[in-house]
């Protein structure tokens, strides 16, 4: 399903200035001499409310190197991103802040796919199609599509469906030696990460069509358990 959207200019702080299609956004505040790893952000959320279903967008980071790309609740105000600053990227979430030390300081565009219902959002390299975090969520909706920004520009694509490579990664555990496709997950792999897990609910979800989402990961883990006791 794809989400069209704009940024709005009602929820757009005071340092960001949008462009007249209200899709690129740039920081036109003072620049402190502060460090990268010390800059207060600037927030701008989209015109859309999500509730429901599983959404696509891109992200061009243009010249930016300070920034956070996800969503956040309307509802309390919390959020789900992946960070950069400077040469460090972040997944934060929950009050967490996760190092992600495997991202290249050149990266470009960065794919965002949320699945409420599978109560997951995913960062994905589009340029080399490789999958980037995954931000496990119990979230509170309705949902925006928001950026933060403490220096530079950025720009959105949305209306995209999702890309192949969002559900087949190049880094999934459960990728048997005869490559990518449907029904070629390997069965011998354990649950050993929360990552792991979230990239095989979205491979199953990709199938389903279903807004409502996935099974819960207690309910799958002990499917999973039970399974491996009868073997």
């Amino acid at each position: 399903m794809c989400l069209l959207f704009t940024l709005d200019s009602s929820c757009c702080d005071s340092p960001l200035r949008l462009s007249g299609s209200a899709l690129s956004v740039t920081f036109s505040g003072h620049v402190t001499s502060a460090s990268q790893d010390r800059r207060a952000f600037a927030q701008v959320c989209a015109n859309v409310s999500i509730c429901r279903g599983q959404y696509y967008w891109e992200v061009d980071v243009c010249n930016s190197a300070c920034y956070r790309i996800g969503v956040t609740s309307s509802s309390d105000g919390r959020g789900w991103w992946l960070e950069r600053r400077g040469s460090a990227y972040h997944t934060v979430f929950d009050g967490r802040c996760e190092l992600l030390p495997s991202i290249p300081p050149q990266l470009k565009t960065v794919g965002v796919f949320l699945n409420v219902g599978g109560a997951s959002i995913t960062f994905h390299n589009t340029v080399t199609q490789e999958f980037l975090a995954a931000i496990p969520a119990h979230f509170s909706i309705p949902l925006r599509p928001a950026i933060q920004l403490a220096e530079g520009r950025i720009k959105l694509r949305p209306g995209l469906p999702p890309p192949s490579h969002v559900f087949l990664s190049h880094s999934s555990a459960y990728r048997g030696p005869g490559g990518a496709g449907p029904g070629r997950w390997r069965r011998d792999v354990c649950f050993g990460s929360v990552r792991a897990v979230i990239q095989k609910f979205e491979q199953i979800s990709s199938v389903s069509d279903s807004d409502s989402g996935l099974v819960s990961t207690v309910s799958s883990l002990s499917e999973h358990n039970n399974s491996s006791e009868r073997l």
